[in-house]
Order: C-alpha cells, then structure tokens, then sequence
C-alpha cells in the first residue's frame, strides 16, 4: 500500500513539474520570438539604410563628376524643388537625366532623384539662403560658381535626404587664333568669328588684332 501511494506521489510530482516546465516555455517562447524578430528587424532596418546611403554617395560622386567635366550642365538645370534629376551612366560618362531613378538592391527597390538650386551670398561672402529661382533677392548675390545639390533616397514608408554643394573650379581656357568674321554672339570653344570690332584691323596678319587709325 505505501508502494502504491509512494508511485501515485511521485507521478503527481511529475506531472507537475511537467505543467511548470510547459507553462514557462509558453512564457519564454514569444518572449524569444519577439527578441529574434526585433533583432531580425533591425538587422533589416540597418542593410536598408546602407544600400540607400551608397546609392546617395553616388549620386554626390556623379553630380561632382557633371560639374567638373561640364559647368553647365549643372547650372543650368531647373531650379525648382518639384524637378528632379538623377545621374545616368552613358557611354562611360555621367549625364543627367529628367525624373526620378528606381534602382533595387538585395531585391528592394529604391526611388532617388536630385534637385538644384542657386546659392546667394551675403556681403561678408556667406552663404546665407538658397534660392530655387534666380536672382537672389534682398540685396543677396548669386554666386554662379556654386549650386546646392539637395539628394533624396526613399524606399517603403522611409527616406533620408542630404545636402550637399558642387564648385566650378575648373575652368576651360580658349585660345583664338583666327579671327574670320563678325556677328557671331557668344560662341563655344574654340571658335574663328567674334561678336563685332570697331576700328580694328584682323586682315593684315592672320590671328592678330590690331588698332586701326581713323
């Protein structure tokens, strides 16, 4: 009989500690879960944020590269904030092109553009407003060697911006040595014809200005 009772209290025991051990794991296990999909989430979160701020780098490297190779092709973009550009590779070199650029990364698609505007300075030579469209007012002057590069990176329900500014520092020299005609207007280098002469002499000895005696 005590066997019988003693067998009887040891599988109650059991039992027991059965319930206990289920009863904690149905604690812990969402517990667990929720940490590991935070994490993954994270993790997630982090990969997003990298691929988009490479895909903003590039953009900055391609803008400076436009500007470097073409002024002009930068400043003389749209300066308004509901236009956007993106940098496209053709022929081995940057160009830009209208509109906003879908590119997927790790099998997520990101939308970037850029936007442009002018840079005014004040008197003490700061840059103190930025100004969608010319000419910078309040006194303020527009310096035509700098353009405010605005980039935006988006994807899902997120999106990060940075601003960023492109130099002219390069300039082309031109070197006429022939001067054929008048009446041209503002050319592009090199050229043989300017825009007009007055009492001067360009006929006697080719690639010479000379003053003409009235």
């Amino acid at each position: 009989m005590f066997n019988y009772f003693k067998k009887i209290n040891l599988s109650g025991a059991l039992l027991l500690e059965l319930l206990v051990v289920i009863g904690v794991f149905a604690i812990l296990v969402p517990i667990v879960a929720q940490i590991i999909m935070v994490s993954l989430n994270v993790n997630k979160v982090a990969i997003e944020n990298a691929a988009a701020l490479n895909l903003m780098d590039e953009v900055i490297s391609a803008t400076e590269n436009i500007s470097f190779s073409s002024w002009n092709d930068v400043y003389n973009l749209t300066k308004n904030a509901n236009t956007h550009y993106y940098p496209l590779m053709s022929l081995g070199a940057w160009t830009v092109t209208s509109g906003d650029e879908t590119v997927n990364v790790g099998g997520q698609d990101y939308v970037r553009y850029f936007t442009v505007s002018n840079v005014c300075r004040d008197a003490s030579n700061n840059i103190i407003n930025d100004s969608n469209v010319p000419p910078c007012v309040g006194g303020l002057g527009d310096d035509p060697s700098v353009q405010r590069i605005i980039i935006t990176v988006a994807w899902n329900d997120r999106s990060i911006s940075k601003n960023t500014y492109v130099m002219r520092w390069h300039n082309q020299a031109c070197y006429q040595t022939d001067w054929t005609g008048t009446g041209a207007g503002p050319l592009a280098c090199p050229s043989t014809l300017y825009d007009s002469a007055t009492s001067m002499d360009v006929s006697s000895s080719q690639g010479s200005l000379k003053l003409q005696a009235n």
